[in-house]
């Protein structure tokens, strides 16, 4: 509907039509002079700023006057049928069917985009419209043959539109993709299929990584999960989200595993691993150097030998090693960021040893050693906040082989004798 705004007297009325592109003006004959300010006052108020020389222009080509009682324009836009062209800002040709399955040499050319990168957007020139730019109030007007419910059927995956801007943008990181119907997606996993066994170069990904096969003396780096639905051995992964392996994690030492995430698998041998997350697994976790922010949980699996930090709930099958070797099992409180805090002080002391000559990286680690202490406080509040009736645990649903040696926070146990159960719950 129109809205109608009238000057105190009651004698001036200006009518604002809903299409936003005129106004219209009528005088009434009630006997009253009509002041000139009250007209302006009520342009004003309207907010009405374009369109005063297109009312001029209107009313000379139809003749127009302006009398009283007979609704005169005094602002108008003229809307022309325009062209609004999609506009891609990615190589299109590339983009076309990508579903992220790619060759080692494909990944290492591949050019990975950031969350909020504007990947395509309907415009047209505005310099070459024969109509009106802007609407009576100074808003850009939008082509009639823009399309908003075309939208739905171009936006695909990780993709938003800006409404105001109308552009496609990126929510994720990943790789420009266009489906046989026009879709514009954001790839975020690159898929690898083949057995990967000694690479100089090593895996990097900027995205996740799923390979389809099996790794040996690899060294991985993805900025999030890691899927390999083979085994891994002799490898090093760092990943800033998940681990998951199907087959079995064998003999991965220095550097080892830095997951930053949840670490998923079948089994686990001989392999150094930090975790931020859980780790879950279903057969054998033995000889480990382990550290677990998120607790070790495994419904019928057996951990036996090494030492085992963790900073959650530690859930078993079976524990310990029928041959008598040794356990070690404490669970502590954020194990993660201690052990990530004594490699930085480390890196520390070494890079003080040239001080001029590694300024700029003493600086960022810095940064780094600042950020893992405040963490390190924030996990601290955390277990001081905690609710009185969650406990640390560990629980073994089955046999327990000694010797185990288990620490919770500041008490310790020793496991000396077979047992077919064990459950030792976080003291006062």
């Amino acid at each position: 509907m129109s809205k109608i705004l009238t000057n105190p007297a009651g004698n001036i009325k200006l009518e604002l039509r809903d299409d936003r592109l005129s106004a219209w003006l009528t005088i009434l004959d009630k006997g009253i002079l009509t002041d000139e300010q009250d007209i302006l006052d009520l342009i004003e108020q309207a907010g009405i700023k374009y369109g005063f020389e297109e009312a001029l222009k209107y009313m000379r080509k139809h003749g127009m006057e302006k009398e009283y009682d007979t609704p005169f324009p005094v602002a108008m836009c003229n809307r022309v049928q325009g062209e609004s062209k999609l506009n891609y800002f990615f190589d299109l040709e590339q983009a076309k069917h990508f579903d992220g399955k790619v060759s080692l040499d494909e990944l290492k050319e591949l050019t990975c985009i950031e969350p909020g990168t504007v990947l395509a957007d309907y415009s047209g020139n505005i310099f070459e419209r024969q109509g009106s730019i802007y609407d009576i109030y100074g808003e850009m007007l939008q082509d009639e043959n823009f399309d908003p419910d075309a939208i739905g059927q171009i936006r695909g995956e990780n993709v938003k539109f800006d409404q105001m801007k109308r552009q496609f943008v990126a929510e994720r990181s990943g790789f420009p993709s266009v489906d046989e119907a026009g879709r514009i997606s954001v790839i975020d996993r690159v898929t690898l299929t083949g057995d990967f066994v000694n690479l100089t170069e090593g895996i990097r990904s900027p995205v996740s990584l799923q390979i389809n096969g099996n790794v040996e003396l690899v060294s991985i780096t993805a900025a999030g999960d890691v899927f390999i639905d083979g085994n891994l051995r002799n490898s090093a992964v760092y990943c800033e989200g998940d681990l998951q392996v199907d087959g079995d994690v064998l003999a991965c030492g220095q550097p080892g595993l830095e997951v930053w995430g949840n670490i998923r698998c079948s089994t686990l041998l001989s392999s150094k691993v930090l975790c931020r997350g859980r780790i879950e697994f279903e057969r054998s976790f033995l000889q480990c150097e382990t550290v677990a922010d998120g607790g070790i949980f495994s419904r019928e699996g057996a951990l036996s030998g090494g030492h085992i930090e963790s900073g959650g709930d530690v859930t078993l099958g079976r524990l310990g090693d029928p041959v008598g070797i040794t356990t070690e099992i404490e669970i502590t409180i954020s194990p993660f960021h201690k052990a990530v805090l004594m490699r930085l002080t480390r890196e520390m002391i070494r890079l003080k040893q040239d001080l001029s000559g590694n300024a700029a990286a003493i600086m960022d680690l810095s940064e780094r050693i600042k950020a893992c202490e405040a963490e390190l406080d924030r996990e601290l509040n955390n277990y001081l906040k905690r609710p009185t009736e969650e406990k640390l645990r560990l629980l073994v649903h089955h046999a327990v082989f000694p010797p185990v040696r288990v620490r919770i926070l500041k008490h310790e146990y020793e496991i000396n004798k077979n047992q077919n159960h064990l459950e030792i719950v976080e003291k006062e």
